[in-house]
Order: structure tokens, then C-alpha cells, then sequence
């Protein structure tokens, strides 16, 4: 298994090609990054990207940092296998976990037709190409002379391959990058709406400097005025509330994209776009209760507390529960904790403010013993949600 990279120059153009920006970050920053996704513990990278903003990025990134050595003409080649990564490409970090299983001497197949391929070299490759490696010197032929005549194996690798030599390549690499964008736990709703709004939001976002967590903010800042509508609401009210928290929900997407494009997921963002999502749906449950207490009376406020409850507990059991494969009652649990449902009762409640409002205190305490039979039965099916 390899577990070092190193950045190299194909053309003497790929100096400043490399520093150039694809969806906010640059690319030579953007192919270190995919080499420590892929199990890469150690990537070398010349000196020449010293005082740029290839060094910036590098430095505000903890792994990035962590991982980073920079090179000078002095230094000494590595003694085992090394990725040989184009500064001036990009592909995924799934593209690049197939090669560092395979042994030297190998390619990805996407970049074999380039002037710049991504290969697995042993070390006697290595060496011999490292002088100009460290010193950020152009490899012009001599890589492909080294791979001319040896025999070399060809790793299909998952994913996309862009050589950024145009603007018109940049392009297409931020088209790749924003479509690997969406979750594997989007919802129906999540693809044909909150996505088309989100990411124009985090593009904007991206050009504007604005990080994850200001965008977490955001989201908090918009959910509480949903809250408000919410609260002892009228149904003019409660529709201004739906559409607010429909927004809030767009900016809690638009946080994880723009964390994902500039690279910069933290445990701390991941605990505040959880903690602000579950204050937020908690919050609205408490205000409907409060809304239902003022037009039916018998206990609904004390029902959206309790209501609330129920909230905290389901989100923090969904969050440290492992997801259910196949099909069954773990993927029903699944299902039914996913925003497409809240939507639904939010749109029920509103119906019931406006047509029956006397039913809303008997909602509520539904509403309660739903939340709380959710999280019971989710603890009572945990054991069996473990991946095999």
C-alpha cells in the first residue's frame, strides 16, 4: 500500500496553472487534499508554491498541514513507492484509492492519454526523476520516457480526471466537483428542490469568502424567524414560517457544500450543522404547541414540549446510529427521520390551524407520542443497524 504522494510540474506552465482557482481553492491544493482523502499519509510538495496561495490553503487546512512536506533542492527521495501526482490536475480521492493499492509500476487510466499522468512509481523511478521533482522543475519527457518500454499497469480508478490547462478545463473540473456535491442520504425533496437552491447559494458563498460555519449561522438565523412565524401563529403566519424553514433547510445544505468544495469539514462544523438542525426542528414543535394552546387549550403546549424532547432524543440517537442496509424496519426508521416527513407535518398543521383548529391539541399529543415511540424504537432496533 502506498502512503506517500508528491506534487510534480509537467510543463513549465503548470507552475501558475496550479495556482489557478477551481471552485475556490487552488488545484494543486485541491489534488494534495484528494491524495490525503485517499489513505495518503505524506505528500511532498516543491518549494516553488512557497509564499502562494497554494501555501495559504495549506496552511489553513489541519490535515493539509499535518501532511504536507515541503521540498527543496536538497531533499532526499523517499526509499519505497510514491504516488507521482500532477500539480496542475484534478481528480476525485476515489480515483486515487484504487492506485495506492496497486503495485508500481502503475497508471490511472484516465490520465493516460495526458501529458500529466497520476502514476504509482517505485522508488528507483522516483529517484531518478527527484532532482526536478524538488525542485519544482518541469518533467517534460522524462516521465514518459520512464514509462515508454516497462511494462505498466493500468488502473481503471473511479472517477473523473481533468487536466487544468484553460479556463474552459477549469470549468469542467467545478462541474465534476459540484455534482459529486449531493449526500447518499438526500431525500426526494433534497434532489428536486433544496440541491437547485443550495448550490448556486454555495457557489456565491465560495466567491464571496463566507465559511461553513457563517453559512450554519445564517441557517440558524432564518430557522428562528420560522420559528417565529410559528409561534401562536395565524395561518398567513404559519405559510411565512413554512417558507422560512424551507430556506433554513437550503442554507443547511449550502453549509455542507461549501465545507466540501473549500475542503474545509471540521468535527466542529459537523456538531454545529447538527446541533442548529435539531434546535431548529425542536423549536418549531415547541411553537406549534404554543399555537395549538392558544386556539384548543387541553395541554398542547406541554404536548410540543414534550413533542421537543422527542426531537433531541431522535436526532442524537440518528446521528450515532450506523445506517440500515437492505430493506425492513431499519430502513422504515430511516425514512421516517428525514426532513420530507417534517415537511409533511408542518403542512398538516397548517391545514388544521386554518380548517380545524379545535383538532390541533389532539395533533400535538400525537405528534409527542410519535416522537418518542420514534427514538424508543430506534434504541430498541440499534443493535441490529450495525453494518455487517
Amino acid at each position: 500500500m502506498i502512503t506517500e504522494a508528491a506534487l510534480y510540474l509537467a510543463s513549465p506552465e503548470d507552475a501558475s496553472r496550479a495556482r489557478s482557482a477551481v471552485a475556490g481553492r487552488p488545484v494543486a491544493f485541491r489534488m494534495l487534499m484528494a491524495a490525503i482523502r485517499a489513505g495518503c499519509r505524506r505528500v511532498y510538495v516543491p518549494d516553488i508554491f512557497r509564499g502562494s496561495d497554494v501555501e495559504r490553503a495549506i496552511a489553513a487546512a489541519a490535515s493539509a498541514r499535518a501532511a504536507t512536506v515541503w521540498l527543496d533542492h536538497d531533499a532526499k527521495p523517499p526509499e519505497g513507492p510514491i504516488l507521482l501526482l500532477p500539480a496542475a490536475a484534478l481528480v476525485p480521492p476515489s480515483a486515487l484509492a484504487a492506485l495506492l493499492a496497486a503495485p508500481p509500476l502503475a497508471l490511472l487510466a484516465a490520465s493516460r492519454d495526458s501529458d500529466a499522468p497520476v502514476v504509482a512509481a517505485g522508488a528507483a523511478l522516483a529517484a531518478a526523476l527527484w532532482t526536478s521533482i524538488a525542485a519544482g522543475q518541469p518533467l517534460g519527457d522524462a516521465l514518459e520516457r520512464a514509462l515508454k518500454g516497462t511494462e505498466v499497469t493500468v488502473i481503471p480508478g473511479a472517477g473523473w480526471y481533468v487536466r487544468s490547462v484553460s479556463p474552459a478545463a477549469g470549468k469542467e473540473a467545478e462541474v465534476q466537483i459540484y455534482a459529486g456535491l449531493a449526500s447518499a442520504i438526500d431525500t426526494w425533496l433534497d434532489t428536486v428542490f433544496h440541491r437547485r437552491l443550495s448550490l448556486p447559494l454555495s457557489r456565491a458563498a465560495v466567491a464571496g469568502g463566507l465559511t461553513p460555519n457563517q453559512v450554519t449561522l445564517a441557517s440558524l438565523l432564518v430557522g428562528l424567524g420560522a420559528v417565529w412565524c410559528f409561534w401562536q401563529a395565524t395561518p398567513a403566519r404559519a405559510i411565512v414560517g413554512l417558507l422560512l424553514y424551507a430556506a433554513a433547510v437550503v442554507l443547511d445544505h449550502a453549509d455542507g457544500e461549501v465545507a466540501r468544495l473549500t475542503l474545509t469539514e471540521s468535527p466542529l462544523g459537523a456538531w454545529l450543522d447538527v446541533a442548529v438542525d435539531t434546535a431548529i426542528h425542536a423549536l418549531l414543535v415547541v411553537a406549534m404547541g404554543m399555537t395549538a394552546q392558544q386556539v384548543g387549550g387541553d395541554g398542547a403546549a406541554l404536548a410540543g414540549v414534550v413533542a421537543a424532547i422527542g426531537v433531541v432524543a431522535s436526532a442524537t440517537l440518528t446521528q450515532t446510529s450506523p445506517p440500515a442496509r437492505g430493506g425492513g424496519i431499519g430502513l422504515l426508521l430511516d425514512a421516517l427521520s428525514n426532513r420530507d416527513g417534517f415537511y409533511a407535518m408542518l403542512v398538516i398543521f397548517i391545514l388544521g390551524l386554518a380548517l380545524r383548529p379545535g383538532a390541533l391539541p389532539a395533533l400535538m399529543i400525537f405528534l409527542a407520542v410519535g416522537c418518542h415511540a420514534f427514538w424508543l424504537s430506534r434504541l430498541a432496533w440499534r443493535p441490529f443497524l450495525r453494518t455487517k
